[in-house]
């Protein structure tokens, strides 16, 4: 599971609305003043994303919980996204430069456009296979539970040596 902090900002019945702010990736490392990457993260300032998620936890506005998406669901979804337009194009492409190019001596032009016809059809596959209800709801985020706050107050004693 990927899990991510966030904060309830509203409460009405079992839907939650919860609020996280959305980290980039270099804006924590020690290099974050000398590195490029690093200072665009802080010029861009922080985003937030927002969710409507239900939930039938005791939560109350202001309450830290532990959100999480599933991540062999999304790892499998981005394949298939990335993947099948790409297998398109490539069969596709094979197959017309095997049959209309070589074999019947057309101009590659046609090979190009069924190639390219093969990728918008991989594409609209992907799309349709995301949009079945069952592998939806296996991609929505979900509550898991609510923050201790003990936890999240004590600090923890680093000590460094030179």
């Amino acid at each position: 599971m990927i899990e991510e902090t966030a904060r309830v900002t509203q409460v009405r019945g079992e839907l939650i609305d919860v609020e996280s702010v959305v980290k980039s990736g270099c804006s924590s490392c020690q290099q974050v003043d000398t590195c490029g990457s690093g200072q665009i993260a802080k010029g861009l300032g922080t985003r937030r994303m927002k969710l409507t998620l239900t939930s039938t936890l005791d939560l109350n506005v202001g309450d830290e919980v532990v959100i999480a998406l599933p991540e062999n669901n999304l790892l499998g979804a981005a394949m298939q996204v990335y993947i099948l337009p790409l297998l398109g194009l490539l069969v596709f492409g094979a197959i017309s430069q095997l049959l209309l190019v070589q074999k019947w001596q057309w101009h590659e032009i046609y090979g190009l456009v069924i190639s390219l016809l093969g990728g918008v059809g991989g594409f609209y596959l992907a799309r349709r296979l995301q949009s079945q209800p069952h592998r939806q709801q296996a991609l929505e985020v979900k509550i898991l539970r609510k923050c201790d706050k003990k936890a999240h107050s004590q600090a923890i004693p680093i000590n460094i040596r030179n």
